[in-house]
């Protein structure tokens, strides 16, 4: 299991942007940006949805607070 590093302000934030960013993408744009934007928004959610950030663990960042819980 990943440890949590991220807020739930942090999530609710990532989560939000995520579902913005997938919808335009998918609906607004076409070509490259779609698949761009779309990939970025699904890697929003996928963190958002963990609790986990690859790049937070890399910058030892952890936003989380010190009870949280891999929940």
């Amino acid at each position: 299991m990943l440890p949590v590093n991220e807020s739930v302000f942090d999530r609710d934030i990532r989560l939000g942007v995520g579902l913005l960013m997938f919808l335009f993408g998918f609906f607004g744009l076409t070509g490259i940006w779609q698949i761009v934007l779309t990939v970025i928004a699904v890697l929003l959610i996928v963190s958002a949805v963990t609790g986990f950030c690859p790049l937070y663990a890399l910058l030892h960042v952890n936003t989380a607070s010190s009870g949280s819980s891999n929940k």
